[in-house]
C-alpha cells in the first residue's frame, strides 16, 4: 500500500473524529454557559415550586437545606420538616405560578432567589387565591443549591381589610 494511501486511510477518520468531537464539545461549552450559578438557582426554584404543587416531598428535599429557617405566609417560623410536612399533604398547593422573572442575585457560594407568585391553596375547607412573594437564600453546598433561608410576603386582596386585621383589637 502506498504512503499516500495509508495517509488518506488515517486523515479521513482522523478528520470525522474531529468534527465529531467539535460537535459534542459544543454543546457543552453552551451548557456551561447556560448553566451560570444564577441559570442554576433559577431552575432550582422552579423545581422547588414545581415540587410544592405536585406534593414531591422527596425532590423538595433536595432543595431545602437540613438547617433550613423559614418564615411563611403567616409569619410563622419554621424548619426543614415543618414545611416538608406542609408541601407532604397539610396544605394543598394548587398554584404556585411566577407572574414576574425570577430575579437571582449571586455572591459566590449564596444566591438571593425572588419571585412574585400566584398562590392558591387549600386546607382543610378553606382555598385561598392571592398573590405573594417569594425570596429565597440559597447556598452551594457540595456542587448543589440548597434553600438555607426562605420568607413569604402575602399580598393582601383587600388592602383596607389587610390593614384594619393589623389594628389592635379592643
Amino acid at each position: 500500500m502506498s504512503r499516500k494511501r495509508i495517509a488518506s486511510l488515517i486523515a479521513v477518520p482522523a478528520l470525522i473524529l474531529g468534527i465529531v468531537g467539535a460537535a459534542v464539545a459544543a454543546p457543552s461549552r453552551v451548557a456551561r454557559t447556560a448553566s451560570s450559578p444564577a441559570a442554576q438557582v433559577r431552575t432550582a426554584e422552579r423545581t422547588l415550586l414545581r415540587a410544592t404543587v405536585d406534593g414531591d416531598t422527596q425532590t423538595a428535599g433536595t432543595l431545602l437545606a437540613p438547617d433550613l429557617q423559614l418564615i411563611n405566609v403567616t409569619g410563622a417560623a419554621g424548619t426543614r420538616a415543618d414545611d416538608l410536612a406542609t408541601i407532604g399533604g397539610q396544605v394543598d398547593f394548587v398554584k404556585l405560578d411566577p407572574i414576574s422573572p425570577i430575579t437571582v442575585d449571586v455572591h459566590g457560594s449564596i444566591a438571593v432567589a425572588r419571585v412574585k407568585l400566584h398562590f392558591k391553596v387549600a386546607a382543610g375547607d378553606l382555598t385561598l387565591d392571592h398573590k405573594g412573594w417569594i425570596t429565597d437564600v440559597f447556598e452551594q453546598r457540595q456542587g448543589r443549591w440548597q434553600v438555607v433561608w426562605s420568607q413569604s410576603t402575602a399580598i393582601p386582596n383587600d388592602e383596607d381589610l389587610f390593614v384594619k386585621s393589623l389594628q389592635p383589637s379592643s
